[in-house]
């Protein structure tokens, strides 16, 4: 599980490799390649699905209202993180 949290926590502090980050944890979470608690498992599985609608690329964003960037993911892991700590 900290692994994972390892892999958040570097999308947070990262903006250049941020969207790579992104994709590799939503692979990662997509595959079940990590061993976690049914609470931490659901709370990853959520921020994957939520993490489909991130786009980095403002013009992109422009076109579809349902895409959002780095200031409501940042939101979101910070949120996921919370609930992580809880869950434990």
């Amino acid at each position: 599980m900290q692994e994972i949290i390892n892999m958040l926590e570097l999308i947070l502090i990262d903006p250049i490799n941020r969207e790579r980050l992104v994709r590799d944890f939503q692979k990662r979470i997509g595959n079940n390649l990590f061993t976690a608690s049914e609470a931490a498992t659901k709370i990853y599985d959520e921020l994957a699905y939520t993490m489909e609608n991130y786009e980095p690329d403002a013009e992109v964003r422009h076109e579809d209202q349902s895409l959002y960037g780095d200031d409501r993911l940042i939101k979101e892991i910070e949120k996921a993180l919370t609930k992580l700590k809880k869950a434990k």
